[in-house]
């Protein structure tokens, strides 16, 4: 005798494993910044997310205060090769500024994958300049060449 499942009972099951699949899917695709095989593992986003690191975790047991710029003492030796006059984080990303006169920066600036704000590189990239940042392609993916006229506040 051929036994025939009704639909509903049915539904359980092709959802258990649904749900079964996609976490065996996503769980597959989650790779934290120190995965071997990434381009992140090595090289100045590396760098840049270990600044980062190191001082959040000096901010979050109090030793210091919660602020863009980021001290010297956390540079990461990657960083400090690049001779930085300083270095501070825009939207999740590191800013290292290696040249300034009369308020205007250049430098590098490092994107890192933890941020939603990818900069917009290209010939014509004043049209998308963004606080004041005008990007250029850097040395490596996910490094830029910036640079940066302060934006004013509208006078009244």
């Amino acid at each position: 005798m051929i036994e025939i499942s009704s639909p509903v009972a049915v539904l359980p099951r092709m959802t258990a494993v649904v749900m079964v699949a996609l976490l065996v899917f996503l769980s597959s695709c989650m790779h934290g910044p120190a995965d071997p095989g990434s381009t992140f593992h090595r090289g100045i986003q590396r760098n840049a997310w270990k600044t980062i690191s190191a001082y959040d975790t000096a901010a979050l047991a109090h030793r210091e205060k919660f602020n863009p710029e980021i001290p010297p003492a956390y540079w990461d030796p990657g960083i400090q090769r690049l001779h930085p006059i300083k270095v501070y984080t825009h939207r999740a990303n590191l800013v290292v500024v290696q040249r300034m006169s009369e308020g205007n920066e250049k430098g590098k600036y490092i994107y890192l994958p933890v941020s939603s704000f990818r900069p917009v590189s290209a010939w014509f990239s004043h049209k998308h300049a963004v606080d004041g940042f005008v990007f250029r392609p850097g040395f490596g993916w996910g490094t830029y060449n910036f640079t940066r006229t302060p934006v004013l506040p509208p006078s009244k």
